[in-house]
């Protein structure tokens, strides 16, 4: 296992170096990332069915959603939330703020379309309808719950999420075998998971789908949002109209992503970088 020191070195170096990769790589690399991250949210989704104990469902749910950052460590995905980390390498003199700034654009727009493209394709195999639907009506609710948080509570809970995920990157870089990446990520993952942290790009799939599925239940019942709300188990009508495109972004998306910023770059990225300094020379 690396030390502290070297594997803030190999942060920097490694997440600068793919900030210079070329744009159509990081493009397709970030398409991958999003797809991998909602295929991992899919994972959680099936692994939870039936499970009514809260605890259990978090901690079955938070292990198996690692599978989704697992995907991209090992295939060298471009994920947004751990490449914000390239800000320890312009802190480091070595990436200019311009460069960074359109790296982190290019990897949250193409993570989106990953994300996005994988909610479409998950809910025309029809395997959200299995077990009665509950799947589906789920993500309904969950989305209309992520969309009705206050833009503080959306920053702070983006905040905690990416201090664990930037850790499970940071470790798995710091392991020197294959098992040891794999407990670094399926620990540290599943703990923002349990703990119901947000991650923006998971956010991508989840209200996104909760979109599709909150259609998909209205065109059942008439376009009748009292109806939809009793066939949703009495989800709150004011939940069912918050679930929207604008609140999507505005409400969730914006303070999440800035959240996972503030806790990738500063708490994990340039503090990890800072207090290893000393002993890189």
């Amino acid at each position: 296992m690396l030390s502290p020191a070297e594997t803030a070195q190999a942060v920097s170096g490694g997440l600068g170096h793919k900030a210079k990769m070329p744009i159509l790589s990081v493009i397709i690399l970030s398409i991958m990332a999003g797809g991998s991250i909602a295929l991992g949210d899919i994972f959680w989704a099936h692994s939870t069915v039936g499970i009514t104990t809260p605890g259990i469902a978090n901690f079955i749910g938070g292990i198996a959603f690692s599978v989704g950052l697992m995907l991209v460590v090992f295939f060298g995905g471009h994920l947004f939330t751990s490449s914000v980390m390239s800000g320890v390498t312009t802190y480091n003199g070595k990436l200019p703020v311009s460069k960074m700034a359109f790296y982190w654009t290019v990897v949250w727009i193409f993570n989106f379309v990953g994300a996005a493209t994988l909610a479409y394709l998950y809910y025309k195999s029809a395997l959200p309808m299995k077990y009665d639907g509950s799947i589906l009506k789920h993500f309904v609710a969950m989305g209309a719950g992520k969309v009705s948080l206050s833009f503080e509570q959306a920053f702070i809970r983006g905040i905690f999420c990416n201090i664990f995920v930037c850790m499970a990157v940071w470790s798995a870089m710091a392991a020197k075998d294959t098992a040891g990446k794999i407990l670094a990520m399926v620990f540290l993952v599943g703990a923002f998971v349990g703990s119901g942290y947000e991650h923006c790009v998971a956010n991508m799939f989840i209200i996104t789908e909760a979109l599709i599925a909150k259609a998909h239940y209205l065109a059942q019942v008439g376009g009748d949002i009292h109806a939809l709300s009793e066939l949703l188990h009495h989800l709150p009508v004011e939940k069912l109209e918050a679930l929207n495109i604008e609140n999507f972004f505005v409400k969730n998306l914006l303070p999440v992503t800035l959240g996972n910023i503030v806790g990738g770059v500063f708490f994990v990225g340039i503090i990890g970088f800072m207090s290893h300094k000393v002993d890189m020379k």
